[in-house]
């Protein structure tokens, strides 16, 4: 608010007074600059929290775009650009957000440079979708430009894209030959390049009424009236040949065009356009139609299909075969655009970066250029395991051909990439790396290539560490091989190899015993011709008892489903009699009596279930496809104390293999008392094993087996405890405080970690109570073990002597135990799986993102998985008026 001065004094008698005027128009200005103010605070605000969630949840297309128009407000440009480079490094553009953009950034190119990066922008979004929408829109602008870009060569862009498109290429046809026509006006009849000119016309015009477009017969007068001041009747004659095959072609491809414009479910059309694929392919082979350019529809009907279709599961499918189609018949140029259109549009698939860098390789870039690609690519995160692997193994797989095995700094690159390709996949993929081919393949390139034989037997002992590998017969067959194939030969070793190989084998025996039986035919003496005969003998006769158990169990249970499904039957027809035969009586009046004796019935079922059946036992619920083996026993009345006391007498054992010796169990568990029955589940994955409930005929002899708890059964230890047919909280027996008379160890070789020789080490500073050795649920030691003295002098002795001792090759850690607080895991003792690997498990190289590990909690990434298809499209319209604020 402004203070004037008026210089004419008004009628006040005080000389001194004045007259204070204030001016309304910057009383207002000062009003409008406030409430600017706070809309823009309100906006920064808006930004901020959009930021914050999008750095908690990078994928949601909808804060991204809300952002963007938030940034616009505030006329942030640089930050407003930034946001969409960011969206369009994250996720494909919808075509109306692409076209947002590039008119926005139509009305600001005022220089060459910015046309030139519409230009480019106009390029990457035929790249994210097939729009026409967008497709004129460059159309339209490369007439109006100017000079800065070739309006010809932009056209010439849009057509390579949608020239060939049945329902929409005449109209980019009709801009082209409305561009030569002009250019043609402005030049005289002398001038060189006019005859050149009316040519392009003619050509234009040929194009479109020789191609299968919608429409395309209206530019056939046009075309009659211009031949004939250029060409003969007899050219254009041949014209109209290729004008009627194109009508014909057009009507046997218009019905999927009709169905395409009505059909909404994504499948649904997926299918329709499979078909429309294939009916070009087929008429594509008919000389008729041979300049029909079938070629360019099928690239348009692949790129339209996989736009609309991009969420179903065949448009992997469909972009592998447009990028194959284009791979055949296009040139260098096409092929990198179609390649780049399919890893933006499927980038978490290793298919079409393996094409990428297979196409470098083959234009001979250079080796930093395919390593970028693979970056990228690797930066995307596969989808799956098996994706991760293909994509590595095709990088290694060019490693390899671009490593010359005489140039030792190749072959130290590519044992490190080797080295960190097996750790990459371990690392973001866990367990599911185990079974991996990566090592299999830098194993036979030591043995074979660089002649190492020994470093590639050491791949082959850590690929056994992990997993069920050393039980698999697929790795000790290409070991053998590859030992048998060796240069220099080591048949001393052979044998043994062999002979470890039988013992450790068991998805299929068969394949080693063969392979040492020919071994032994071939080198062997008798005696060990012998030993080999009677050890393949005792392994196959196991295998194949195991395996036969197993088909009988199967055999067993569905036999049993049939009887009980023929007893319902009936049980079914006997109810049918029986209510025909009380047919037209009235009911008695005993009916509360029928209940109530049913109720009783029901009370007794739930406490044995089983006794239905006449098991004995307490069972657990299980599915119908569990494999149950039951020792049954005389039907007997059921009642609670004899469920209780069955209870008391059941002991649950767990952690079993899962493809386990039932004798070996019944033999083991028969050591603690008699056994009155046993049932096993086999292969339960809540428990990671098989499971077993045996009911002894004491409790004193579930009381003895306790005391056993964690024996080793075929090798891994079995989990005992007491059944109780209610749920209850399991808890931990082994105290959670701190206890100084008992000392917590690690780092200890495997080879040490057994009772005898950790007794060896610790009995000598005091009496011990006991040594627990921890190992995971298939036995294996983790390399920890806890020592229990008798009195806490006896265990601070001990920690000052063995605290860093050298035992084998390591140097273990010992320490008071103390477990830490529940919650807390970055603690000592709290190691992975493969600590014993050595040198598998190093740090993952910068290649993956974190969030691509990790899957989105934030609550509205669900909500908004449509990405706002549901809502209603705007038009060209709508997004000028929201850019504009109006």
């Amino acid at each position: 608010m402004a203070i004037v001065e008026d210089e004419v004094r008004n009628g006040s008698e005080e000389e001194n007074e004045i007259e204070v005027v204030v001016e309304e128009d910057d009383l207002d200005q000062d009003s409008e600059d406030s409430d600017d103010d706070d809309d823009d605070e309100a906006v920064e605000k808006k930004v901020a929290d959009l930021e914050q969630k999008i750095a908690e949840d990078p994928y949601n297309y909808n804060d991204h775009i809300d952002l963007i128009q938030a940034l616009w407000t505030l006329s942030e440009l640089d930050r407003w650009r930034a946001a969409y480079d960011r969206l369009q490094r994250l996720s494909l553009l919808r075509a109306e957000h692409w076209l947002l953009r590039i008119q926005t950034e139509e009305t600001l190119a005022h220089s060459p440079q910015s046309r030139e990066h519409i230009a480019k922008l106009f390029q990457q979004a035929t790249l994210d979708c097939y729009s026409i929408p967008l497709l004129s829109e460059w159309c339209s602008w490369s007439l109006s430009a100017g000079e800065a870009v070739s309006a010809r060569d932009q056209l010439e862009e849009v057509l390579r894209r949608a020239g060939a498109d049945p329902l929409s290429g005449k109209i980019f046809w009709d801009a082209k030959h409305e561009l030569e026509k002009a250019k043609l006006e402005t030049m005289n009849e002398d001038d060189p390049e006019y005859k050149e000119q009316q040519q392009r016309i003619l050509w234009c015009l040929e194009e479109a009424v020789s191609r299968p477009l919608l429409r395309g017969e209206e530019a056939w007068p046009l075309l009659q009236e211009y031949v004939l001041q250029v060409h003969d009747q007899e050219y254009l004659d041949q014209v109209k040949k290729q004008h009627e095959a194109a009508i014909e072609y057009l009507q046997k491809i218009t019905p999927y065009e009709d169905k395409l414009l009505t059909i909404e479910d994504i499948d649904e059309k997926c299918k329709i356009y499979q078909d429309y694929i294939d009916t070009v392919i087929d008429l594509s082979k008919e000389k008729r139609y041979v300049d029909c350019d079938s070629n360019g529809i099928l690239k348009v009907l692949y790129d339209r299909a996989t736009t609309e279709c991009i969420s179903c599961e065949a448009s992997h499918d469909l972009l592998l075969a447009l990028a194959k189609h284009v791979q055949a018949i296009s040139s260098r140029a096409t092929i990198h655009r179609i390649h780049d259109l399919c890893t933006r549009r499927c980038p978490r698939r290793h298919t079409f970066w393996v094409l990428k860098m297979q196409q470098a390789e083959h234009e001979e870039k250079s080796f930093e250029e395919v390593k970028s690609l693979f970056e990228t690519a690797l930066s995307k995160g596969m989808e799956t395991y098996k994706e991760a692997e293909k994509l590595w193994m095709s990088y290694l797989e060019y490693i390899r051909r671009a490593t010359s095995f005489d140039n030792k700094e190749h072959v130290d690159r590519l044992r490190r990439t080797f080295r960190l390709a097996w750790d990459s996949l371990a690392e973001a993929w866990g367990d599911e790396a185990n079974d991996c081919e990566v090592p299999l393949f830098w194993a036979r390139l030591e043995y074979k290539q660089i002649k190492d034989p020994v470093q590639g037997k050491e791949i082959f002992e850590e690929i056994f560490k992990y997993g069920e590998n050393k039980t698999l017969s697929k790795y000790w067959e290409a070991l053998i091989h590859l030992e048998v194939n060796r240069d220099p030969p080591v048949n001393k070793r052979l044998r043994d190899l062999h002979r470890r190989a039988l013992r450790s084998v068991s998805d299929y025996p068969p394949a080693v015993a063969r392979l040492w039986s020919d071994y032994e035919r071939d080198c062997g003496g008798l005696s060990t011709l012998v030993e080999c005969q009677e050890m393949c003998e005792r392994k196959l006769k196991e295998w194949r008892d195991n395996y036969q158990a197993m088909k009988e169990k199967m055999l067993g249970y569905k036999q049993k489903g049939k009887q009980q499904t023929n007893k319902k039957i009936k049980i079914d027809k006997a109810k049918t009699v029986h209510q025909k035969s009380n047919k037209g009586k009235r009911k008695s009046d005993n009916t509360s009596e029928e209940v109530k004796v049913k109720r009783k019935k029901d009370d007794n079922m739930d406490v044995d279930e089983s006794e239905k059946d006449g098991d004995s036992g307490v069972k657990r619920p299980h599915d119908d496809n569990d494999h149950v083996i039951e020792t049954k026993r005389p039907r007997k009345d059921s009642s609670s104390e004899d469920a209780v006391g069955r209870e008391a007498c059941t002991l649950f054992v767990s952690n079993l293999d899962f493809k386990f010796n039932e004798n070996n169990l019944r033999n083991k568990l028969s050591e603690f008392g008699e056994i009155v029955s046993m049932r096993v589940r086999a292969g339960v994955k809540a428990f990671g094993g098989s499971i077993c409930y045996c009911q002894y005929k004491t409790t004193e002899s579930v009381d003895e087996a306790l005391k056993h708890d964690r024996t080793a059964l075929d090798g891994r230890p079995m989990f005992l405890s007491r059944y109780s047919s209610k749920k209850t909280k399991p808890t931990f027996k082994y105290a959670m405080t701190t206890e100084k008379n008992k000392l917590f160890v690690r780092n200890l070789p495997f080879s040490h970690c057994t009772k005898e020789a950790l007794a060896e080490i610790f009995d000598k500073y005091g009496k011990l109570n006991d040594i627990r050795i921890v190992t995971f649920k298939d036995g294996k030691p983790k390399g920890l073990a806890y020592i229990d003295y008798e009195d806490e002098e006896s265990a601070s002795v001990a920690l000052s002597k063995t605290n860093g001792l050298l035992v084998k090759d390591r140097n273990i850690e010992v320490a008071v135990s103390a477990p830490p607080p529940k919650g807390e895991t970055n603690v000592l003792g709290s190691v992975k799986r493969d600590v014993g690997g050595g040198m598998r498990r190093t740090q993952l190289s910068s290649f993956i993102p974190r969030v691509l590990q990790t899957p989105s909690t934030s609550k509205s990434s669900n909500a908004n998985t449509s990405n706002g298809d549901s809502k209603k499209p705007l038009s060209n319209s709508d997004f000028r008026s929201l850019l504009l604020n109006k």
